[in-house]
Protein backbone atom coordinates (compact mmCIF):
# COMPACT_ATOMS: atom_id res chain seq x y z
CA UNK A 1 0.00 0.00 0.00
CA UNK A 2 1.10 3.56 -0.72
CA UNK A 3 1.14 4.86 2.86
CA UNK A 4 0.86 8.46 1.65
CA UNK A 5 -2.06 7.98 -0.72
CA UNK A 6 -4.06 4.78 -0.04
CA UNK A 7 -6.90 4.07 -2.45
CA UNK A 8 -10.52 3.46 -1.47
CA UNK A 9 -12.63 2.02 -4.29
CA UNK A 10 -16.34 2.87 -3.94
CA UNK A 11 -18.91 0.76 -5.82
CA UNK A 12 -22.23 2.56 -5.38
CA UNK A 13 -25.03 3.20 -7.87
CA UNK A 14 -26.70 6.01 -5.89
CA UNK A 15 -25.09 9.39 -6.78
CA UNK A 16 -26.30 11.05 -3.56
CA UNK A 17 -24.66 8.40 -1.38
CA UNK A 18 -21.50 8.51 -3.46
CA UNK A 19 -21.22 12.29 -3.12
CA UNK A 20 -21.73 12.08 0.65
CA UNK A 21 -18.98 9.47 0.97
CA UNK A 22 -16.69 11.41 -1.37
CA UNK A 23 -17.06 14.62 0.65
CA UNK A 24 -16.53 12.81 3.93
CA UNK A 25 -13.31 11.23 2.68
CA UNK A 26 -12.13 14.51 1.18
CA UNK A 27 -12.73 16.44 4.40
CA UNK A 28 -11.71 13.86 7.00
CA UNK A 29 -9.09 11.83 5.10
CA UNK A 30 -7.37 14.27 2.72
CA UNK A 31 -4.46 11.91 1.95
CA UNK A 32 -6.79 9.19 0.68
CA UNK A 33 -7.74 8.80 -2.99
CA UNK A 34 -11.35 7.78 -3.63
CA UNK A 35 -12.36 6.11 -6.90
CA UNK A 36 -16.04 5.68 -7.70
CA UNK A 37 -17.85 3.26 -10.01
CA UNK A 38 -21.64 3.01 -10.45
CA UNK A 39 -21.98 -0.59 -11.63
CA UNK A 40 -20.07 -3.85 -11.85
CA UNK A 41 -18.98 -3.45 -15.48
CA UNK A 42 -17.53 -0.01 -14.82
CA UNK A 43 -15.99 -1.14 -11.53
CA UNK A 44 -14.27 -4.17 -13.08
CA UNK A 45 -12.73 -1.99 -15.78
CA UNK A 46 -11.62 0.78 -13.40
CA UNK A 47 -10.11 -1.61 -10.83
CA UNK A 48 -7.88 -3.36 -13.37
CA UNK A 49 -4.20 -2.69 -12.82
CA UNK A 50 -4.68 -0.66 -9.65
CA UNK A 51 -3.44 -1.42 -6.16
CA UNK A 52 -6.57 -0.93 -4.09
CA UNK A 53 -6.35 -0.86 -0.32
CA UNK A 54 -10.04 -0.91 0.58
CA UNK A 55 -13.27 -1.71 -1.26
CA UNK A 56 -16.46 0.02 -0.09
CA UNK A 57 -19.20 -1.91 -1.89
CA UNK A 58 -22.99 -1.69 -2.05
CA UNK A 59 -24.89 -4.97 -2.34
CA UNK A 60 -27.73 -3.98 -4.65
CA UNK A 61 -26.45 -2.84 -8.05
CA UNK A 62 -28.21 -2.35 -11.39
CA UNK A 63 -26.18 -5.09 -13.09
CA UNK A 64 -25.50 -7.54 -10.32
CA UNK A 65 -24.58 -8.13 -6.70
CA UNK A 66 -21.72 -6.30 -4.99
CA UNK A 67 -20.80 -9.49 -3.15
CA UNK A 68 -20.19 -11.27 -6.45
CA UNK A 69 -17.93 -8.37 -7.42
CA UNK A 70 -15.93 -8.80 -4.21
CA UNK A 71 -15.20 -12.47 -4.72
CA UNK A 72 -14.03 -11.72 -8.25
CA UNK A 73 -11.74 -9.03 -6.86
CA UNK A 74 -10.22 -11.51 -4.41
CA UNK A 75 -8.08 -12.94 -7.22
CA UNK A 76 -6.63 -9.64 -8.47
CA UNK A 77 -6.63 -7.77 -5.15
CA UNK A 78 -5.96 -10.41 -2.48
CA UNK A 79 -4.52 -7.99 0.09
CA UNK A 80 -7.47 -5.59 -0.09
CA UNK A 81 -9.95 -5.15 2.69
CA UNK A 82 -13.67 -4.62 2.30
CA UNK A 83 -16.65 -2.86 3.84
CA UNK A 84 -20.10 -3.90 2.62
CA UNK A 85 -23.07 -1.49 2.58
CA UNK A 86 -26.78 -2.14 2.11
CA UNK A 87 -30.08 -0.36 2.69
CA UNK A 88 -31.89 -3.69 3.24
CA UNK A 89 -29.75 -5.82 5.55
CA UNK A 90 -30.66 -9.49 5.68
CA UNK A 91 -29.10 -12.33 7.68
CA UNK A 92 -28.11 -14.02 4.42
CA UNK A 93 -26.08 -10.93 3.44
CA UNK A 94 -24.10 -11.25 6.65
CA UNK A 95 -23.35 -14.86 5.78
CA UNK A 96 -22.11 -13.71 2.37
CA UNK A 97 -19.72 -11.17 3.85
CA UNK A 98 -18.42 -13.76 6.31
CA UNK A 99 -17.69 -16.06 3.40
CA UNK A 100 -15.85 -13.34 1.52
CA UNK A 101 -13.74 -12.06 4.39
CA UNK A 102 -15.27 -8.57 4.53
CA UNK A 103 -14.15 -6.63 7.58
CA UNK A 104 -17.34 -4.70 8.18
CA UNK A 105 -21.02 -4.72 7.35
CA UNK A 106 -22.66 -1.28 7.50
CA UNK A 107 -26.36 -0.52 7.16
CA UNK A 108 -27.75 2.49 5.33
CA UNK A 109 -28.46 5.18 6.32
CA UNK A 110 -25.18 5.35 8.21
CA UNK A 111 -23.60 7.99 10.41
CA UNK A 112 -20.69 9.63 8.63
CA UNK A 113 -18.46 9.58 11.70
CA UNK A 114 -19.10 5.82 12.02
CA UNK A 115 -18.25 5.20 8.38
CA UNK A 116 -15.10 7.35 8.51
CA UNK A 117 -14.00 5.52 11.65
CA UNK A 118 -14.40 2.16 9.91
CA UNK A 119 -12.54 3.38 6.85
CA UNK A 120 -9.64 4.60 8.99
CA UNK A 121 -9.53 1.39 11.00
CA UNK A 122 -9.45 -0.75 7.86
CA UNK A 123 -6.67 1.33 6.30
CA UNK A 124 -4.67 1.30 9.52
CA UNK A 125 -4.80 -2.50 9.59
CA UNK A 126 -3.75 -2.63 5.95
CA UNK A 127 -0.77 -0.41 6.75
CA UNK A 128 0.41 -2.67 9.57
CA UNK A 129 1.53 -5.34 7.11
CA UNK A 130 1.47 -7.98 9.83
CA UNK A 131 0.57 -11.63 9.65
CA UNK A 132 -2.87 -11.94 11.23
CA UNK A 133 -4.39 -15.02 12.80
CA UNK A 134 -7.80 -14.06 11.39
CA UNK A 135 -7.51 -15.09 7.75
CA UNK A 136 -10.75 -13.25 6.99
CA UNK A 137 -9.09 -9.89 7.65
CA UNK A 138 -8.44 -9.56 3.90
CA UNK A 139 -9.74 -11.04 0.68
CA UNK A 140 -6.46 -12.93 0.32
CA UNK A 141 -7.53 -16.32 1.57
CA UNK A 142 -10.91 -16.78 0.00
CA UNK A 143 -11.18 -20.55 -0.34
CA UNK A 144 -13.24 -22.78 -2.64
CA UNK A 145 -15.53 -23.44 0.34
CA UNK A 146 -16.14 -19.70 0.75
CA UNK A 147 -17.03 -19.32 -2.93
CA UNK A 148 -19.21 -22.43 -2.79
CA UNK A 149 -21.21 -20.95 0.09
CA UNK A 150 -21.68 -17.67 -1.76
CA UNK A 151 -22.94 -19.29 -4.97
CA UNK A 152 -25.31 -21.57 -3.06
CA UNK A 153 -26.67 -18.81 -0.83
CA UNK A 154 -27.39 -16.64 -3.87
CA UNK A 155 -29.20 -19.45 -5.70
CA UNK A 156 -26.79 -19.36 -8.62
CA UNK A 157 -26.84 -21.42 -11.80
CA UNK A 158 -23.27 -21.28 -13.04
CA UNK A 159 -19.98 -23.16 -13.45
CA UNK A 160 -17.02 -22.11 -11.31
CA UNK A 161 -13.57 -23.23 -12.42
CA UNK A 162 -10.65 -23.52 -10.02
CA UNK A 163 -7.01 -23.86 -11.10
CA UNK A 164 -4.49 -24.84 -8.43
CA UNK A 165 -1.00 -26.26 -8.91
CA UNK A 166 -1.78 -27.07 -12.56
CA UNK A 167 -4.91 -28.95 -11.57
CA UNK A 168 -8.26 -27.84 -12.97
CA UNK A 169 -11.49 -28.41 -11.08
CA UNK A 170 -15.04 -27.42 -12.02
CA UNK A 171 -18.15 -27.18 -9.88
CA UNK A 172 -21.58 -26.78 -11.47
CA UNK A 173 -24.37 -25.06 -9.54
CA UNK A 174 -28.06 -25.38 -10.40
CA UNK A 175 -30.44 -23.03 -8.55
CA UNK A 176 -28.08 -22.79 -5.60
CA UNK A 177 -27.34 -26.51 -5.30
CA UNK A 178 -24.16 -28.34 -6.26
CA UNK A 179 -25.03 -30.53 -9.23
CA UNK A 180 -21.65 -31.74 -10.51
CA UNK A 181 -17.92 -31.52 -9.85
CA UNK A 182 -14.91 -32.76 -11.78
CA UNK A 183 -11.13 -32.90 -11.46
CA UNK A 184 -9.59 -34.67 -14.42
CA UNK A 185 -11.26 -38.06 -14.67
CA UNK A 186 -12.70 -37.85 -11.15
CA UNK A 187 -16.38 -36.84 -10.96
CA UNK A 188 -18.98 -36.20 -8.31
CA UNK A 189 -18.51 -35.93 -4.56
CA UNK A 190 -14.89 -37.14 -4.60
CA UNK A 191 -13.96 -34.40 -7.05
CA UNK A 192 -15.80 -31.81 -4.94
CA UNK A 193 -13.93 -32.83 -1.79
CA UNK A 194 -10.62 -32.61 -3.63
CA UNK A 195 -11.36 -29.07 -4.83
CA UNK A 196 -12.45 -27.98 -1.35
CA UNK A 197 -9.04 -29.01 -0.04
CA UNK A 198 -7.17 -26.60 -2.33
CA UNK A 199 -5.67 -23.53 -0.66
CA UNK A 200 -4.45 -21.32 -3.49
CA UNK A 201 -5.28 -20.76 -7.12
CA UNK A 202 -7.25 -18.88 -9.72
CA UNK A 203 -11.03 -18.74 -9.98
CA UNK A 204 -13.18 -18.03 -13.05
CA UNK A 205 -16.90 -18.31 -13.71
CA UNK A 206 -18.61 -19.65 -16.84
CA UNK A 207 -22.25 -19.87 -17.96
CA UNK A 208 -24.01 -23.23 -17.87
CA UNK A 209 -24.52 -24.48 -21.43
CA UNK A 210 -25.44 -27.82 -22.91
CA UNK A 211 -26.50 -31.11 -21.37
CA UNK A 212 -24.77 -32.46 -18.27
CA UNK A 213 -25.04 -35.52 -16.09
CA UNK A 214 -25.90 -34.70 -12.49
CA UNK A 215 -23.44 -36.49 -10.23
CA UNK A 216 -24.22 -34.84 -6.86
CA UNK A 217 -27.64 -35.00 -5.20
CA UNK A 218 -26.97 -34.07 -1.58
CA UNK A 219 -27.67 -30.66 0.04
CA UNK A 220 -24.65 -28.39 -0.12
CA UNK A 221 -24.68 -27.79 3.65
CA UNK A 222 -24.15 -31.51 4.29
CA UNK A 223 -21.41 -31.66 1.69
CA UNK A 224 -19.52 -28.79 3.36
CA UNK A 225 -19.79 -30.44 6.77
CA UNK A 226 -18.48 -33.74 5.44
CA UNK A 227 -15.64 -31.96 3.62
CA UNK A 228 -14.65 -30.18 6.82
CA UNK A 229 -14.57 -33.47 8.71
CA UNK A 230 -12.40 -35.07 6.00
CA UNK A 231 -9.95 -32.17 6.06
CA UNK A 232 -9.74 -32.37 9.85
CA UNK A 233 -9.02 -36.10 9.68
CA UNK A 234 -6.36 -35.54 7.02
CA UNK A 235 -4.70 -32.88 9.16
CA UNK A 236 -4.78 -35.13 12.22
CA UNK A 237 -3.09 -37.95 10.29
CA UNK A 238 -0.45 -35.58 8.89
CA UNK A 239 0.43 -34.22 12.35
CA UNK A 240 0.30 -37.57 14.16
Amino acid sequence: MDAKHPIIFLLEDCPNTAVIVERAVMNEMPDVRLLWARNMVEATARAEGLRIDLFLVDIGLPDGNGLDFLWKMATDHPASRAIVMTASPLPVHRLHTMALGALHFIEKPFQLDTLVGQLRAALDKAAEGEERSDFRATLENVTPADILQLKCLTGSTTIVEFVSDQQVGRIRFEDGQIADASVGAVRGVDALYEILGWKRGQVTEHPCVGFFERTIHRPWQNLLMDAAHRLDERLAIATA
